[in-house]
Parts: structure tokens; C-alpha cells; sequence
């Protein structure tokens, strides 16, 4: 099966929630258009990356990012789930907010036939005087959800640094795994080293999307199982379209038996 899919690279301003939705619902019309069956945005499109928000207190930015985040039944999350089932699978990171009043850093996937299934990010970044865990709840579960043409993974930025989420995530059946992030740019050399190594050592295809402008690295990437980039973008905004053939990663595992070949005894994953 050949799947064509894209990422949405964007600019994601810390709380200028409407402009920042209002440009998803343009990208995701202009991906539907373009005949996109599979796209991906950055983590956190909604409210931008606003942990790295430092000019008020934690309690503040808090305050502010709980009274602003979605919840799964907002009108916005409703206008994708109606893009989704126009025939496209959709992929956005968002801060939601919970029925318990918690915030959440979360992976939405949006499929043609109107589910939603929602990932918590399992890692939350930290540095020196940041820490995402002051403001969200970490996610507990590693899932793969199974479409009717291929099997998805969900991840979030620093998700990255840890191989034993896209092992799992692998192990567990995943063709495809989505990676959404507001990834900085004075990192940017492991986020292009890694994303390859990713895709090559688990054979699955990497979408990844991240924000950009600012602090923000970019170059979001479509790598398929070899670790080929098949569509790059650089730091500019718009979307990078590609093709992914999942017959022939299928035929690549047969042919790479990376997955035969391990020693799970050894290791314990």
C-alpha cells in the first residue's frame, strides 16, 4: 500500500490560541486538497510550547494554560475530527485539559472514520530552570492503534532521546510512527541524527513535525524505513509531502531481519 502524507510545519506563538488553531484548520484544508491521506503537526500547536514561557511565574503560565487548553469535546477539536473524515488521518499535539483539571501534553489522532485516540507524552523535558512537569501530567502507556490500512505509533519531542519508546512502539506492530515536537534549535544536530537512526533500527517510517520560528529548530522530516529522507523542510512554515510504499518496508523487514535477529534474553526489551 502506497500512503501519501505530509507534515504541517508551523510557527506556534505561547498563547495565541486562535491564530495558532486557525492555521491548523488552513493547513489540514490546504493537505485535504492536495490529495494528503496521512498528515502530522508540531506538539503543542494550540497554545505553543509555553512551558519555555519564562516571563511569569509557573504559577501564572499555569493558571493561564489550563483556563486555555481545549478539552476533547472544544469546537476546534470538532472542526479536525469533521477535516478527518473528509478521508484524512490527522495528527496534532495540543495541551488538553482534563476532566480533573489536570493539563495534558498530548499527541490527537484523527481517523476518517471519526475516532480519536489520544496519547499523553510519556517523557517531559526539562533543563536547568524548566521543567514540563510543573505544568503537565505524564502519560503512563505506549500504544499502538491499528487502522484499517496500517498501524500507527504516537510520540512527543523528547520521546525522542529515549530508543526504548520506538522499540516498543515497533514491537508492538507499528508501521508508521508519528513524532510531533517543539524541538530548539541549539539541539538540532541530535534531532537530525536521531530521527534516521530511529527509522532504521525499528524499519518503520518516522513522520516528524516540529514547530519553528523563535527558539524553534524545524526541519520536520518524512524518513521511511531505511532512513531515507523522503521530504525535508528547513525553517520555513507549509507542508512537505511525500509518498510511503508499505508493501516494500514490509518486503525490507523480510529482506533485514533486524527483528529475527534480536536477543531479547540479553537485554529485556
Amino acid at each position: 500500500m502506497t500512503l501519501k502524507v505530509a507534515v504541517a510545519q508551523m510557527g506556534a506563538p505561547y498563547f495565541e490560541k486562535q491564530r495558532n488553531q486557525r492555521k491548523v484548520i488552513s493547513m489540514a484544508e490546504d493537505a485535504l486538497s492536495r490529495g494528503v491521506q496521512l498528515m502530522l503537526f508540531p506538539e503543542g500547536a494550540n497554545l505553543g510550547y509555553f512551558v519555555m514561557d519564562q516571563r511569569r511565574s509557573v504559577k501564572e503560565t499555569y493558571a493561564m494554560a489550563l483556563d486555555a487548553a481545549d478539552t476533547p469535546d472544544s469546537p476546534w477539536i470538532g472542526e479536525l475530527r469533521g477535516l478527518a473524515k473528509k478521508g484524512i488521518y490527522i495528527g496534532c499535539g495540543s495541551f488538553l485539559r482534563t476532566a480533573e483539571d489536570r493539563l495534558v501534553n498530548a499527541l490527537l489522532f484523527f481517523s476518517p472514520g471519526g475516532e480519536l485516540h489520544i496519547y499523553h507524552k510519556t517523557h517531559p523535558f526539562h533543563v536547568k530552570d524548566v521543567r514540563e512537569e510543573d505544568f503537565v501530567v505524564k502519560g503512563d502507556a505506549l500504544t499502538v492503534f491499528h487502522q484499517d490500512a496500517f498501524d500507527v505509533g504516537l510520540s512527543i519531542c523528547y520521546d525522542l532521546n529515549f530508543p526504548e519508546v520506538f522499540r516498543t512502539l515497533a514491537l508492538k506492530g507499528a508501521q508508521i510512527i508519528l513524532i510531533a515536537s517543539a524541538w530548539p534549535k541549539n539541539a538540532g544536530a541530535v534531532w537530525d541524527a536521531l530521527l534516521p537512526a530511529r527509522a532504521i533500527e525499528n524499519e518503520v517510517c518516522v513522520i516528524a513535525c516540529n514547530q519553528t520560528g523563535g527558539d524553534y529548530y524545524g526541519h520536520s522530516k518524512i524518513i521511511d524505513c531505511t532512513g531515507r529522507v523522503r521530504a525535508p523542510l528547513e525553517e520555513e512554515e507549509g507542508l512537505a509531502v511525500a509518498e510511503i510504499d508499505l508493501e516494500k518496508q514490509d518486503k525490507w523487514r523480510r529482506i533485514v531481519t533486524y527483528f529475527n535477529d534480536r536477543r531479547p534474553e540479553l537485554y529485556g526489551l
